[in-house]
């Protein structure tokens, strides 16, 4: 089913009122940058309830056919000197919203979503300016052109009402690797920063920081390395410098990171662990010479590097993504029906705490897209053209995001990896596994480093190994979504990133040389009732209502 219609039944189902089209916003302020780019945008006066607190909505016209989505929240602490920090979700096709009302933004809605009176006191504005850009094109509300559609109202029995709505969509098929999509970013990004001075004329660092999570260990590495190669090339005359990248469970490396599946179903200290035979067949898919999982992509990562363009080549990755998916990963969440995001959860993730993901709802009333200045009804989930598009030309089994990570090390970029143990599609086992598997200059140093714990205020949080400017930590109790879970420990995780600090104590300033001391592994276990149970289930309840 088409995205956009899936998403209006989901919006009638809900009990929203779709009778007419969105209004037409026409009063944004303009930048005209030249060249047929341009920003328009509003200052919207929603979410950012702090006074004197400024936000900035609209969109980053890049092209005739390319109009990303933003919104910036100033610096709660100080917007004249803190930094720029972008947080981007995963997909490919999941819109970035999420990651702001129900992980790392100024606010959340209320229940009905109908309103945003919930202030979230560890939102990364709190001490760094923040934006939001929805990308790629089609997701959400960035659009390469809007289209109006006309369909059944599936609540009506009669048959005779219908819904009418205006939704984004884009060239899908042009747009389907993790390379492409760093093309338009790199575009955003410099629109955004020449319009700066006078959308936002207090911003004045030109200290660039990246966040992002899921799907993004492939955006994260991909656009992080291109603009530091940009940036690099520009020298005085760059738009901003580069800062640090931190990545919240991605998948950046399917090779390195799917054996861990049947390690983490058999060895995860929640105790779901499926049946041995489950388990046995997820290692012989992995492993097998002949159409096995890690076979596959080294077949699709050989034939690619011939013919970078071959559709036929593409094929072959997009057969080992699939293979992959449907045999590594899944047949244990089809044994045991737990949620892919916390195994701790049913299917239907019926089990609180869990990101409430009402902000659609929120983003479909009349006046809020007027107050953000868009045109077009707000789609829901994930596009299923652009997770389409990506999964067909292989993105999500090649193996170049591994390269920019290593890259990035190798160039001194501070790179900071924090994994939920309770996700299960990006798992944490695996994030450790990519950690210990890039080749950069200082990977055996960081191999050598132990793990230490991650504290705040005493209380034991995560384990963290870190070398230099390279850490991985294990946050105890968190799903996919580890703000959401953990806002206290993410929120500590971020400043100590942004500022230089350690990861584990924030005590310290990093240096070249700097490495945690402790055991080989992380051996914390729930199931054993380690550490201090009850403070992380009173964190992750306040989470759920941003500690109102």
């Amino acid at each position: 089913m088409h995205s956009a219609l899936q998403s209006l039944m989901i919006l009638a189902a809900a009990g929203l009122t779709l009778a007419q089209l969105p209004a037409t916003i026409t009063d944004h302020k303009k930048i005209d940058l030249g060249d047929g780019v341009g920003v328009r945008y509003k200052e919207p006066k929603l979410c950012e309830t702090t006074e004197g607190v400024n936000s900035y909505s609209g969109f980053l016209d890049i092209a005739e056919d390319r109009h990303l989505f933003f919104w910036f929240f100033e610096s709660r602490r100080n917007p004249e000197e803190d930094p720029v920090t972008l947080f981007l979700n995963g997909g490919p096709g999941a819109d970035n919203m999420g990651g702001l009302f129900d992980e790392v933004g100024p606010c959340s809605p209320s229940d009905d979503g109908l309103t945003t009176v919930l202030r979230n006191d560890s939102s990364w504005n709190e001490i760094s300016n923040l934006l939001f850009i929805t990308q790629p094109v089609g997701v959400g509300f960035s659009h390469g052109f809007l289209e109006e559609l006309s369909i059944p109202d599936p609540t009506d029995a009669s048959g005779k009402r219908t819904l009418e709505g205006r939704i984004a969509n884009a060239d899908f098929v042009n747009l389907n690797t993790t390379e492409l999509a760093a093309d338009d970013m790199w575009a955003a990004m410099q629109a955004f920063y020449a319009a700066l001075p006078e959308m936002a004329p207090r911003v004045k660092s030109k200290t660039f920081h990246m966040g992002t999570q899921s799907y993004g260990g492939h955006w994260g590495p991909g656009f992080f390395n291109r603009f530091r190669k940009e940036t690099e090339a520009l020298g005085d005359e760059a738009p901003f410098q580069i800062g640090s990248l931190m990545i919240i469970n991605g998948i950046t490396d399917a090779y390195l990171q799917y054996p861990s599946f049947p390690k983490f179903a058999m060895e995860n200290t929640h105790g779901v662990h499926p049946p041995p035979l489950v388990t046995a067949y997820m290692d012989y898919s992995l492993l097998a010479e002949v159409n096995g999982c890690l076979a596959m992509i080294e077949t699709c990562e050989t034939a690619i590097n011939l013919a970078p363009e071959s559709l036929h080549f593409k094929s072959l990755c997009a057969e080992a993504a699939a293979v992959c998916r449907h045999t590594v990963e899944m047949p244990a969440q089809a044994s045991l029906d737990f949620h892919n995001y916390d195994i701790t959860n049913d299917i239907n993730a019926t089990k609180q705490p869990f990101p409430p993901g009402v902000y659609p709802v929120f983003l479909n009333v009349p006046e809020v897209q007027a107050a953000l200045g868009v045109s077009s009804n707000y789609t829901v989930g994930v596009n299923t053209e652009v997770y389409g598009s990506f999964l067909f030309t292989g993105d999500f089994v090649r193996r170049k995001q591994r390269i920019d990570l290593e890259e990035l090390l190798d160039a001194g970029v501070r790179v900071a990896l924090w994994y939920g143990d309770k996700d299960w599609v990006c798992n944490w086992l695996g994030g450790e596994m990519l950690s210990l598997g890039t080749n950069s200059t200082q990977s055996e140093q960081f191999a050598s480093a132990g793990y230490a714990p991650m504290t705040v205020d005493g209380t034991h949080y995560g384990d963290t190994r870190e070398y230099g400017h390279f850490s991985f930590t294990r946050v105890f109790d968190a799903g996919h979504a580890v703000p959401f879970y953990q806002p206290e420990a993410s929120f500590a995780l971020f400043e100590r990133t942004i500022t230089g600090r350690d990861q584990a104590t924030g005590m310290d300033d990093i240096s070249e040389d700097y490495a945690t001391e402790g055991p080989e592994k992380s051996t914390y276990s729930q199931i054993n009732g380690d550490g201090k149970r009850a403070r992380f289930l009173i964190d992750m309840v306040k989470s759920a209502k941003f500690r109102t």
